[in-house]
């Protein structure tokens, strides 16, 4: 489910991407931004002051209105205002006299007064700026505005500056906020400035020579324009405003450093993150958590917007929804997985969905039932449902108020508060022993029989732990072993188990994995007649791995081959520097029975032998689990030619086995090793003393080698040297150690060394 929840995290996040890529969730941003404007109002400066003239003051056919607008440009200028801006193109000449008029007003403040030139839309689809005449602009400076209204009526941005055909102008924002430079970069205008805070004007007040409200201007920038621009432009709270405004707004933006922006790209990143992390807590703080990520959204654009920072969070919403719509069709889906349509019992998935299981950890039941598809067979189709309830109520008369769930096929599982192995055998035995009566279904009496898993491990991963007690479950049988505990290594155990194949590969190339010689003495002498490869893997985070845990896990991913070869040709290399110390000893290395179904073991063997250099008769290959050699034929004629090029070929653990007798009659062995069960026991079993004396007669009769592995002690040294035993191993002469031990001892003399490993 973790999982689950984090492809659907991803996938919402892929698709929002999409959607910001093809810029579909626009209109909810800029619903975003209104609403921020409203959230977030504030004072303007109250350094900028818009005239609004209620007549087109371009207007070429009344000359009166470029002299009204000269002369208040004149008392504008006497009554001390900081700039003057007039926003509007003479763009056609009026009467001579009314633009001189007009030119003359502005050229006598110079550098405080600047005439508006706006970027339309040609009707080719270019752009290019709407410019005053010459006669009127003449030595006057000129700023620039460039208003991209979207289809909502809104101006979102400005730039710094505009330019037409070579021509560049300062923007007026950018010119009444003072901020200098020519970029074409845009900035966010704000309109968290409260309108009624920007002083404005009546031009026609003015014009009568207010002194009161020139006064009032004293050290302001003015800007004057008309009410009648195209139509107006909206602002949050306001539509078909004069254009000024959103000059206006974009200077006092610049002017309070408004001008942040959170992109797209960073909203989507920041909440993924935080959905993402929210997927992996558990269940309780994972509802937690998505209810937080919702709620801090519009928080975040509260602050954003009493910080003045404009935020993109339409596609991140956009991505919540997706989720939202992925994680309830998940529960929708679940919903129908969770109950069975035929019992209406609670499936496997409900258990695996409870929460209180994965906190309270209870011991997990998986009933086997036996023979479930038979009966289902031989039952009318309307009796199955009826079958299965049954079970379910014998199972609850005995298990009081607990809820069966019903499993795949022919498994049914619960949960117990008892975890204690003994207990639990003690109560699933009684259970077993009430469906020892016949049910009745129908009119038909129905045996049953039942078998048990169970899972004690602490781990809250519920999942892991029914599919645990159902694995063990499928091991049991009614006869031998009715009830199965599962092993309780960690989950950790279990996940480093999974992977330890491919850390085998690994481990080879890294000489983790290395080998180690167990000495084969004489029991007479104590003299080193040969030595045992045996392979050894040092993890640098688990330390040593017993053998039998990374062979077997060899055998099953079909990596055996692979592991032997490094073992013979690490062996035959120990071989040829043991012959260069002085110390000529056959080495014995370990073939599976798994291999010898193949003529591939030899050519190996070959391969390695020319390879190495090492003489082919001091190397001993010893088959281990021969009852494991399913065609006796074909594995007769690999090993006849792995003894013709020169090996020995000895069988390992003689007598644990069905087949052991068999192999040996029909197999070229040189060699057999008396398996340690039988040697470890010779000291307190008759019967185990009276088998190796056996064996040790028929090697002598049949003139093979017997060896006898596992030696612990001395006592059983003692008492194989008096059975006539010749050759020996086991931790009670040595452990297997490492090339150089065995050459110190080699050296030490044949009692002496004995002496020191015994």
């Amino acid at each position: 489910m973790r999982y689950q929840r984090t492809r659907h995290a991803l996938a919402a996040g892929a698709i929002a991407l999409v959607v910001y890529l093809l810029t579909l969730m626009q209109p909810v941003d800029q619903l975003i931004w209104i609403a921020q404007s409203r959230a977030g109002q504030t004072a303007a400066s109250g350094d900028i002051v818009y005239v609004g003239s209620r007549q087109d003051l371009a207007d070429p056919r009344y000359p009166e209105r470029r002299r009204a607008l000269a002369e208040l440009v004149g008392r504008l200028d006497s009554a001390g205002a900081k700039a003057i801006y007039v926003d509007a193109a003479f763009d056609l000449p009026s009467t001579p006299e009314a633009d001189a008029a007009l030119n003359r007003a502005l050229r006598a403040a110079p550098g405080r007064t600047f005439l508006v030139s706006k970027v339309v839309t040609a009707l080719d689809g270019t752009e290019q700026l709407d410019r005053s005449i010459h006669v009127v602009a003449q030595g006057v400076q000129e700023v620039g505005t460039k208003s991209r209204q979207n289809y909502l009526g809104y101006v979102w941005s400005q730039t710094f500056s505009v330019t037409d055909a070579g021509i560049r102008l300062p923007s007026t924002s950018a010119s009444m906020a003072g901020v200098r430079g020519n970029s074409a970069a845009q900035f966010p205008i704000s309109y968290n400035f409260d309108l009624s805070t920007i002083p404005a004007l009546e031009f026609d007040e003015l014009d009568s020579g207010n002194a009161t409200d020139l006064a009032s201007l004293a050290g302001k920038t003015v800007i004057v324009g008309d009410f009648v621009q195209s139509g107006g432009a909206n602002i949050p709270g306001q539509i078909a405003m004069p254009w000024s405004y959103v000059d206006i707004y974009a200077a006092e933006t610049l002017m309070a450093g408004r001008t942040k922006l959170v992109y797209p790209l960073v909203s989507l990143a920041i909440v993924l993150v935080a959905l993402l992390g929210a997927t992996l807590l558990p269940r309780r703080r994972r509802t937690l958590a998505y209810f937080g990520i919702v709620v801090a959204i519009p928080v975040a654009l509260n602050i954003a917007a009493q910080l003045g920072v404009r935020v993109y969070g339409a596609d991140a919403l956009a991505m919540l929804a997706i989720f939202a719509l992925f994680r309830l069709r998940a529960r929708w889906a679940a919903k129908f997985q969770l109950v069975d349509a035929e019992t209406g019992l609670p499936t496997l998935a409900a258990l695996e969905n409870d929460g209180e299981v994965a906190e309270t950890v209870p011991a997990i039941v998986v009933a086997r039932i036996h023979r479930f598809e038979e009966v289902r067979r031989s039952l009318p189709r309307d009796l199955h449902a009826e079958y299965l309830l049954r079970i379910t109520g014998r199972l609850k008369a005995a298990t009081r108020d607990a809820r069966i769930y019903l499993g795949q096929g022919h498994m049914m599982v619960w949960t117990l508060a008892e975890k204690d192995p003994a207990l639990l055998r003690e109560h699933l035995e009684g259970l077993r022993a009430l469906f020892s009566s016949p049910l009745i279904v129908g009119d038909q009496q129905v045996d049953v029989g039942i078998t048990f898993g169970v899972d004690i491990s602490p781990s809250p991963n519920v999942a892991r732990r029914v599919a645990s007690a159902v694995a063990v479950a499928e091991t049991t049988n009614e006869t031998y072993e009715p009830i199965a505990i599962a092993d309780t290594a960690s989950e950790e155990d279990l996940i480093w188990n999974i992977s330890l194949q491919a850390r085998i590969d690994a481990a080879l190339a890294s000489n983790e994995i290395y080998l180690a010689f167990q000495p084969k003495v004489l029991i007479q002498s104590g003299e080193i007649v040969g030595v045992e490869a045996l392979v050894r893997w040092n993890d640098p985070e688990r330390g040593q791995i017993p053998p039998d845990n990374f062979i077997r896990q060899c055998e099953t991913a079909g990596r055996m081959s692979q592991l032997t070869r490094y073992v013979l040709e690490k062996g035959c290399l120990a071989g040829n520097a043991f012959d260069e110390a002085g110390l000529s000893i056959p080495v014995a290395v370990n073939i599976s029975a798994t291999l010898i179904h193949e003529r591939q073991i030899v050519d190996m063997v070959a391969e390695v032998l020319d390879q190495t250099g090492f003489e082919p008769r001091h190397l001993t290959l010893e088959i281990t689990e021969t009852y494991r050699i399913s065609n006796l034929d074909l594995a007769a004629g690999v090993l006849h030619e792995l003894a013709a090029l020169g090996c020995k070929i000895s069988m390992d653990d003689f007598g644990v086995g069905a087949a052991s007798l068999e192999a040996l009659l029909r197999l070229p062995f040189d060699e057999l090793k008396i398996d340690r069960a039988f040697i470890s026991q010779m000291l307190v079993n008759t019967k185990a003393e009276a088998i190796v004396k056996s064996i040790l007669a028929m090697g002598k009769t049949m003139r093979i080698v017997v060896i006898a592995e596992g030696v612990e002690d001395t006592g059983t040294l003692t008492k194989l040297r008096e059975s006539g035993c010749i050759v020996a191993q086991g931790f009670g002469i040595s452990r297997p150690v490492d090339f150089e031990t065995i050459l110190r001892n080699h050296n030490l003399g044949h009692s002496e060394a004995l002496r020191n490993m015994v």
